[in-house]
């Protein structure tokens, strides 16, 4: 040793001018590239060895300066404030790192920590948001970021077009784009938030401890969202962290209730389904406390509500709320069109009772079906009018036993022309009379005809007149008849001066002799009208049979006048028989 150290101050002069030094045994020149070249092969070089306090104090050290640390048994170099102050030099028994090839790989069994003494994982990196940047030909490309709580991994701002990118055995599998758009299965510029693609069916499930709830699917062109067959939990919608839309186990569909009770149940404060075409109002379905209201708005001035089966219009409620069935433009309350239409009315799903248009007649009845139903028409819920099963009609009675019965306490068949009654058929149960009445005053009659209008009939015109004929009633007489009567009895009322007075002692029989003359200038008896008298004016039957019965008495005493002479004049032959 200090042989070296002499050699060395010998030689120092020299070496401070030498371009290289060399140290060795073996005589030969240092490498020109190197300031000190130190060749040995049994012996080594020893550099400044210190603890680590003692390495710490020295003073502003030189960039590159390196010693040997005492306590921690390896060289440290000092690389600059800038670059981290001291940086411990690799050893053998800390050598982790191990080339091969261009590549260089791990051989460490435990943890990596990067900013902490205390590595949690294989590999942990401790800082203040700390960030693992990437780089692609030195250009910032995308980078990892724990900040605060949050961790990132994203593309740098500097990269404009880059996406991030999941994927598996090479293949890509999910991207995310500049825009913030997520793709899945597909790398389709296709413009929507997030994307899935596969080659069958797409699912996208969602599970609650491990166990499946939920999926998301694309089956072909249809679009699957529900649960699964395990789950008996529904679907629930809920915007603004509001419950608002369930889908039960069963399929029913619950808006505004969790238990819906149908297939589609909707609930709330008079809930209101409000349809729209191009943004406007036109038509709604709406529940109104007790009632169910389906129509257009207000505002829809125009707009029919149509009812379709087979996309066939079949029922429609115009604007001003007429109904057409089988019609778009209804012309009544209720307008119903159709080839011999028909309203059918049931009865336990049996036909009843129908209405229904032929060709020109309205019909109204009960089916052939329905044996023994009957007609009815009703007022202020009382029957008033029934058609019996056997075509019998009652009018006030629900059992008529003839063609048309009427049961009131006073029945009364009007007939009215221009709502001004003009005739009557009444029963007056206060005096029991049947009344047949003409109520409207002028020239009219009542007319009973049996042949079809022609003919002869019965005539009672209006100041009671009652004539039998061809209804040329004649004036003054209360009843006629323009043809023959028959009766097997027939009683005059009572005539005042009955001829009796002709047997009256006072009564002046005109001779015969006057009655023969009478007869000879007039051609008919005295106080008899003549043939062309009675041909004009008629014969009055109580007068005439007065008349006659006077002629008849008259008749009487003439056959006594002549009894008496027939008597004197056979005395008187007698007489002179005996002679």
């Amino acid at each position: 040793m200090k042989k070296l150290f002499s050699l060395l101050f010998i030689l120092l002069p020299s070496l401070l001018i030498a371009q290289s030094v060399g140290i060795n045994n073996d005589g030969s020149q240092p490498n020109s590239t190197a300031i000190l070249d130190i060749k040995s092969t049994s012996k080594g070089l020893l550099i400044p060895r210190m603890t680590t306090a003692e390495r710490n104090a020295i003073v502003s050290p030189a960039i590159g300066l390196t010693v040997f640390d005492t306590e921690t048994v390896s060289y440290w170099m000092f690389r600059g404030d800038i670059y981290g102050n001291w940086s411990e030099l690799q050893h053998t028994y800390l050598k982790t790192w191990t080339e091969t090839g261009g590549h260089i790989y791990n051989t460490n069994n435990g943890n990596v920590g990067i900013g902490t003494a205390n590595p949690a994982s294989k590999l942990t990196i401790n800082g203040i948001d700390p960030v693992i940047g990437i780089m692609n030909n030195g250009l910032a490309n995308s980078f990892i970021q724990a900040e605060g709580v949050n961790m990132r991994i994203s593309t740098s701002f500097d990269n404009p077009t880059g996406k991030l990118v999941l994927g598996t055995k090479g293949n890509d599998n999910l991207s995310i784009d500049q825009f913030g758009r997520v793709s899945i299965g597909t790398s389709s510029s296709f413009d929507a938030e997030m994307k899935l693609n596969g080659n069958s069916s797409v699912r996208f499930a969602f599970m609650h401890q491990d166990v499946q709830k939920g999926f998301l699917l694309l089956n072909g062109d249809d679009f699957k969202m529900g649960t699964y067959g395990g789950n008996n939990g529904n679907i629930v919608f809920s915007p603004k962290g509001v419950d608002k839309i369930w889908i039960d186990e069963n399929g029913q569909l619950g808006i505004g209730t969790a238990t819906p009770v149908s297939a589609l149940t909707i609930n709330g404060t008079n809930p209101y389904i409000e349809m729209q075409n191009a943004g406007v109002n036109k038509g709604f379905l709406m529940v109104n406390g007790n009632d169910l209201r389906i129509g257009t708005n207000s505002t829809n001035t125009t707009g029919n509500l149509v009812l379709q089966t087979k996309l066939i219009d079949r029922m429609t409620i115009d604007e001003t709320g007429r109904i057409g069935i089988g019609t778009a433009s209804p012309s009544s309350i209720l307008t119903i069109n159709a080839t011999d239409p028909i309203l059918q009315l049931k009865n336990d799903d049996a036909d009843k009772g129908f209405v229904q248009l032929v060709d020109s007649d309205i019909k109204i009845g009960t089916n052939s079906s329905n044996t023994y139903g009957k007609f009815f028409v009703r007022t202020s819920g009382s029957d008033r009018l029934v058609v019996n099963y056997d075509g019998n009609v009652g009018i006030g009675t629900s059992f008529p036993y003839q063609t048309l019965s009427l049961d009131d306490s006073n029945p009364e068949l009007g007939f009215n022309v221009s709502s001004s009654l003009y005739a009557s058929i009444r029963t007056n149960s206060y005096t029991g009379d049947f009344e047949i009445k003409k109520t409207i005053a002028g020239d009219g009659k009542i007319w009973i005809n049996a042949n079809n209008g022609s003919g002869w009939g019965i005539h009672l015109t209006e100041n009671g007149y009652f004539h039998y004929g061809s209804g040329l009633t004649p004036s003054g007489y209360p009843f006629s008849s323009q043809g023959r009567m028959l009766a097997p009895d027939f009683v005059a009322l009572a005539v005042a001066n009955w001829p009796d007075y002709v047997f009256a002692d006072t009564y002046k029989l005109k001779p015969l002799s006057e009655v023969k003359k009478f007869i000879e200038e007039n051609k008919h008896l005295p106080g008899i009208p003549s043939a062309a008298q009675i041909e004009k004016e008629g014969i009055q039957l109580g007068d005439m049979s007065k008349r006659l019965m006077e002629k008849i008495e008259e008749l009487t005493l003439y056959i006594f006048q002549q009894q008496e002479q027939l008597e004197d004049l056979k005395k008187q032959v007698q007489a002179k028989a005996e002679k």
